[in-house]
């Protein structure tokens, strides 16, 4: 590598979901108060969740995955993700990377793979229980493999593996102090459901269901912060009225990691970032695994928290099939019912995810151009 490389910026590819995009815009974060310039490698769906990322330049590319769908699928897939690398390599060439990281998701890996075309180290960053896809064909010619768990499943033998946590944006590291408030006898209880963006409509119909067959003197007690599909927002404003429940219902909430700090109990999906961020704010929580997730790989990440250790566990997990109005509510009541229980199950979340996770990812990203000078 020449001299100079540190004047040089440090490609970020991610794209997909939140859970791609947020741990890269953690790094991005880190990076820029290491005085880096970034680029933000991406696709259109990446985009959605692109904007206030710390990018100096963002380059969107196409991209698709090749393991699903028949040969036409496959074939038309195929031609994306080489569209994506010859766009990659055009802007590498232009702007040439010190060193590029690929954090899954459909863009990852044609981004990667035109890292290595042009001679940029690249290294990977995964953030579930789980090696997914796009991260499985790229760690061999990875310099190392970050993960966010302490065990990363179908990582194949011989990478470098280094456990390091998943980053977590600035707004949530902001919140890790902050004190769980104690639910005194008779008094409010702050509840915050979110579904995320996939398979998100049964969010909208079981827990309000649930609810409102609580006992009506516990109804009374529930404040309920609700992110439900924009088509259901009526329905499910109509549902919390009927059944007297305080509660504030949107698409989206800029603000969740103050939602989720503010809460005495979370019911959501088990995305890594949002099990990360349970772990870094300290909030005990109801997960509901996405069923149709790659290699089942949300039951993984749940796990983290549902494990008991020391006699305390900081999650009950609700597996999608026996997701239902009966279960969320039996779960609801009997965590409503012992306020001291919601207390240790938010204590037992603090630190089941590695802290610090942003710094220690930057400094192998500096690691690699450091090394190759």
């Amino acid at each position: 590598m020449s001299v100079g490389a540190e004047t040089r910026p440090i490609a970020l590819a991610a794209g997909g979901t939140g859970g791609h995009m947020f741990p890269a815009e953690a790094l991005a974060q880190e990076l820029k108060r290491r005085g880096r310039q970034v680029l933000l490698v991406t696709d259109a769906r990446g985009a959605r969740y692109a904007e206030g990322f710390p990018a100096d330049e963002t380059l969107q590319i196409s991209a698709a995955t090749i393991s699903l769908g028949g040969l036409a699928a496959k074939g038309l897939a195929a031609v994306s993700v080489a569209q994506g690398i010859f766009t990659a390599l055009g802007k590498f060439r232009k702007l040439k990377p010190a060193a590029a990281i690929g954090f899954g998701g459909y863009p990852s890996f044609p981004a990667m793979k035109a890292a290595s075309l042009s001679g940029i180290p690249y290294g990977v960053h995964e953030q579930n229980g789980v090696l997914g896809r796009a991260n499985r064909m790229l760690v061999k010619g990875a310099a190392f493999t970050a993960h966010a768990f302490p065990v990363l499943e179908k990582a194949p033998a011989g990478i470098h593996a280094v456990e390091v946590g998943n980053p977590v944006r600035d707004a949530v590291a902001a919140l890790s102090e902050a004190v769980f408030a104690p639910i005194s006898d008779g008094g409010d209880i702050n509840l915050l459901i979110f579904g995320g963006s996939q398979g998100a409509s049964i969010f909208s119909t079981a827990p309000v269901k649930a609810i409102a067959g609580l006992a009506e003197a516990m109804r009374r007690r529930l404040v309920v912060v609700h992110q439900a599909r924009e088509d259901d927002i009526e329905e499910v404003r109509a549902g919390y009225t009927a059944a007297g429940v305080r509660a504030e219902v949107a698409p989206f909430f800029a603000d969740l990691p103050a939602r989720m700090a503010a809460a005495h109990l979370i019911l959501s999906r088990a995305g890594a970032s949002t099990v990360t961020e349970l772990s870094a704010i300290g909030r005990g929580a109801i997960l509901v695994p996405l069923a149709i997730a790659m290699d089942d790989h949300q039951s993984g990440n749940a796990e983290v928290l549902a494990r008991d250790i020391s006699g305390a566990s900081a999650a009950i997990v609700l597996p999608e099939s026996g997701f239902n109005e009966t279960t969320v509510r039996n779960a609801l009541e009997g965590l409503f019912d012992d306020p001291a229980r919601l207390q240790l199950m938010a204590e037992a979340a603090k630190g089941r995810v590695r802290f610090g996770a942003a710094a220690a990812l930057a400094d192998l990203v500096e690691g690699l151009y450091q090394s190759a000078k």
